[in-house]
């Protein structure tokens, strides 16, 4: 009888400590503090369990799909952040630290589905124009060129990187877009002299 009431006994501490140890996080997490409300009543939301974190997009109660995925614990600009938001798109950024290039996705808010290739990296956008300028590459060469995407259209137009560019290591981490009007793009570029402006006619 007194083994009973023992093994009874055992068995109740064990299933207690199964019971919290499944109720307990695995680590307490910080919270995604990037941009999350999108144009159109879209959003994102972020999730995370023992192994994984996770960026959904929604609209409303509807879970249209998963975006992004890491493993926890890593930084959440790897996992990726919004980099501009347009009116049926938004760009979603991949950030691996300073000097890297920082791979972007185009996504389509209605499916969640990206329309860039793989290796994509951000340069700038214009949000109000509704124009990305990324490169296809994340190290390009003098032979590869800057893209600039009408989201509207879908036309690209294509235009050089300035050779004194290529001078120095971490090449897109040192352009920045400065404006687009409907005849010019003009782009500011760090080189070890300082800093640099390059006109280009559209």
């Amino acid at each position: 009888m007194k083994k009973t009431a023992l093994l009874i006994f055992l068995l109740s501490i064990a299933l207690a400590t199964s019971v919290n140890a499944q109720n307990k996080p695995a680590a307490i997490l910080e919270p995604y503090t990037y941009k999350t409300k999108l144009k159109g009543g879209y959003r994102i939301l972020f999730i995370a369990n023992d192994s994984l974190q996770y960026l959904y997009l929604k609209k409303g109660n509807k879970s249209i799909a998963e975006i992004s995925s890491t493993s926890i614990g890593l930084p959440y600009m790897n996992l990726g952040h919004v980099g501009a938001d347009f009116t049926n798109y938004f760009v979603l950024v991949h950030s691996f630290g300073p000097g890297n290039s920082q791979d972007i996705e185009l996504i389509e808010k209605t499916t969640g589905k990206n329309l860039l290739k793989l290796g994509a990296s951000w340069i700038g956008a214009d949000e109000e124009k509704e124009l990305l300028l990324y490169s296809d590459k994340g190290v390009p060469s003098k032979k590869d060129r800057m893209v600039l995407y009408n989201v509207l259209t879908k036309q690209k137009q294509f235009f050089a990187f300035p050779n004194d560019i290529f001078d120095d290591p971490e090449v897109l981490s040192r352009i920045e877009l400065e404006k687009i009007t409907e005849k010019q793009l003009i782009i500011k570029y760090d080189i070890n002299k300082g800093y640099k402006t390059k006109v280009y006619a559209r």
